[in-house]
């Protein structure tokens, strides 16, 4: 139930919609429909973190302390180690981040780092995928331009890109043009069921997973990013390329052959896969969470490698 969209050599091959996106009013998913992206919103994250690198805003290798000396072992931790979840840190509960009750931004940084984020020793300079990292680049994102992440978002990719179908999680009663799917799980009995999203748990994944949008939007904003469109192309090569084994940075496991970005979570399920010449995409997005999500991630992979190495 969801959406899937295969681009080849820059041509729509295939931009399928298949079940409901509101079962209740019998509202089937279309092209314009948005999903909650999840962790791929990272990927913007890292963007814009590499855009204030540029700007000498910021260094790759600034402290943590700089910005919150209070997270433990700052001194040793550097916006390079957070980009690439190098720097130790995780969520006592990673499945919960900010204040029960949204305040603001910043007070949910305060919180988690009184409260939830802890440094393990062993995985210090060494990748361990934690929201921790993304939430606390969201805030130091803040501190260094004096404005609020959602107002760079929507300066950096809504407003310049002219995406039509992207909505922060929370303003989407603000936005009645945006169809957003809604999410589904089954009961015990094995009917599907709406699934109710937090709001105020959404809020403390900010950086990490707030936006929705549809793939058109998706593939719109991913390939300005690595176009060179919204950060130089020498940014670009720094943190994006091609590894083996992949190698995460900015929000994107970089392959030989592709990036991926992978999110899942509150009845949405999203796989992201462009390749090195971003010529070829493959976007999937569901509002009804995958039966294995490993197992697809690979299919979806594989699908990836087929596609870049098929003929035009």
């Amino acid at each position: 139930m969801g959406n899937v969209l295969a681009i080849k050599n820059n041509r729509v091959i295939l931009n399928e919609s298949t079940g409901y996106a509101n079962i209740s009013k019998k509202e089937h998913n279309t092209p314009k429909t948005a999903f909650f992206i999840n962790s791929v919103n990272k990927v913007f994250t890292g963007a814009l973190v590499m855009k204030q690198v540029e700007q000498k805003k910021l260094k790759l290798n600034d402290k943590l302390s700089k910005f919150y000396p209070q997270v433990p072992h700052a001194n040793q931790i550097t916006i390079g180690q957070l980009l690439t979840m190098e720097a130790g840190l995780q969520g006592k509960d990673e499945s919960s981040y900010g204040t029960p009750v949204f305040k603001n931004n910043q007070a949910g940084i305060k919180y988690d780092i009184k409260h939830n984020i802890v440094f393990n020793k062993k995985q210090y300079n060494q990748r361990f995928y934690s929201s921790s990292n993304y939430i606390l680049l969201s805030g130091i994102l803040e501190k260094v331009t004096h404005r609020s992440y959602e107002s760079l978002v929507k300066e950096t990719y809504i407003k310049k890109l002219g995406l039509s179908e992207t909505e922060f999680y929370w303003d989407i009663p603000k936005n009645k043009r945006i169809k957003v799917a809604v999410p589904y799980t089954k009961n015990s009995q094995g009917y599907l069921v709406p699934h109710s999203v937090a709001v105020d748990k959404v809020h403390g994944d900010l950086g990490a997973g707030s936006l929705v949008m549809s793939n058109k939007d998706l593939y719109r904003a991913m390939s300005a990013i690595l176009n060179g469109e919204i950060i130089k192309p020498l940014s670009v090569q720094k943190v994006y390329a091609p590894a083996a084994p992949a190698k995460y940075n900015a929000g994107f496991y970089n392959f030989p052959d592709f990036h991926s970005s992978n999110g899942s979570g509150d009845g949405y399920t999203t796989y992201y896969r462009v390749s090195n010449s971003t010529r070829d995409v493959l976007v999937v997005q569901s509002n009804y969470p995958v039966k294995d999500y490993f197992k697809v991630r690979g299919i979806c992979n594989d699908l990836m490698e087929n596609l870049i190495k098929s003929p035009s």
